[in-house]
């Protein structure tokens, strides 16, 4: 069975990331505010689960600047992570630096500039 293309019209899609943890993130985007770019996606069908990989501005994060981040849903019952945002709808996330096995942030993420 062929696995489906991915939808790459989210290539390149601007998106926002809200941050809820740590509380007191700031960027250069304000307050508990990230925004970004995707660059990748991983769509782990039949097993299930999507991996984002999202550029973003310049952001210290556990010490370190990160100028990439892997997202993934915050919650294994949600609907699909691409799915929603094709559709321009907030998700839950966890957002990753390269190579990290505990997530850095914590929050919600949606496509800029797409009406629902």
């Amino acid at each position: 069975m062929r696995a489906e293309a991915p939808p790459l019209g989210l290539i390149g899609a601007p998106v926002l990331v809200l941050v809820a943890k740590p509380w007191d993130f700031e960027s250069a985007d304000g307050r508990g505010r990230l925004r970004g770019q995707v660059s990748k996606i991983h769509d782990f069908r039949p097993e299930g689960g999507q991996e984002l990989m999202l550029i973003i501005s310049p952001a210290v994060l556990g010490g370190v600047e990160l100028t990439t981040l892997r997202a993934l849903g915050g919650h294994a019952a949600e609907e699909n992570l691409i799915q929603r945002l094709e559709r321009g709808r907030t998700t839950g996330v966890r957002l990753y630096g390269p190579g990290a096995e505990l997530p850095l942030l914590v929050g919600s993420i949606r496509r800029l500039g797409c009406l629902t």
